[in-house]
């Protein structure tokens, strides 16, 4: 009886290569001869593992250009939302005129504490106080609210009353430097006259201005108006 070795033999020629340099016949898939070690074929494993870790690193070269790409894109519409709204504020320009042009170029002012009187729904501050300090700071307190008030006169002469606080940083103290105020803490600065957003973190956010009128020397604020008002952030 004959026993076969192989239940599919192997044949001769079927996927065979011959080696370059003995002319010794190998399997199509061997990377070496077999009888003299001669490297058959570049086309292998490492190859096909060099190929693919290729591809990897140009996949992962794009990484980081994407991400660069995202960041900026990121800051882009960052900047274009703190810069967006920073217009000037209509209600400075309709507060009461009461002096000429004030010239604040090299000076900072720092705020003046005063005392604020409220009687008949009204808070008040003498106007003359505001003329020589240039910029004041009061508190309204009633009710069981307290709420910082400041008073400066702008550049073109007019006065302007608001509540004091930077809401975002919660700052309830501002300097006039230049032609710009300043919130003491953040140092975000608007433009004096326009309360427009110049530079800094909380550019949509200048002390909110109140309506004000002057009436036998004083300045009126309506006390309805202050305890109606909400912090924006």
């Amino acid at each position: 009886m004959v026993i076969e070795s192989n239940i599919f033999p192997f044949k001769e020629g079927h996927n065979m290569k011959a080696c370059p340099k003995c002319q010794t016949k190998n399997q199509e898939s061997s990377r070496f001869c077999k009888k003299c070690g001669f490297q058959l074929s570049s086309s292998s494993f490492q190859d096909k593992k060099e190929k693919v870790l290729g591809e990897k690193k140009g996949k992962s070269y794009w990484i980081p250009i994407s991400l660069a790409i995202v960041a900026i894109g990121l800051g882009g519409i960052g900047y274009w939302i703190i810069q967006g709204n920073t217009a000037p504020n209509p209600k400075v320009s309709s507060q009461p005129k009461i002096s000429n042009k004030v010239d604040y170029t090299g000076q900072t002012i720092r705020m003046t504490d005063i005392q604020a009187k409220v009687e008949k729904g009204k808070i008040s501050i003498p106007l003359s106080e505001v003329m020589e300090k240039k910029m004041v700071r009061f508190e309204y307190q009633a009710n069981g609210v307290s709420v910082p008030l400041l008073s400066y006169i702008t550049q073109s002469g007019r006065i302007v009353t608001a509540v004091s606080m930077c809401e975002p940083c919660r700052s309830t103290r501002f300097r006039i430097q230049d032609k710009t105020l300043v919130c003491n803490a953040c140092n975000t600065e608007w433009d004096l006259e326009t309360l427009k957003g110049i530079k800094g973190g909380c550019l949509n956010y200048p002390p909110d201005v109140i309506p004000s009128t002057i009436e036998k020397d004083r300045i009126q604020i309506d006390e309805k108006t202050v305890l109606d008002w909400k912090p924006r952030v």
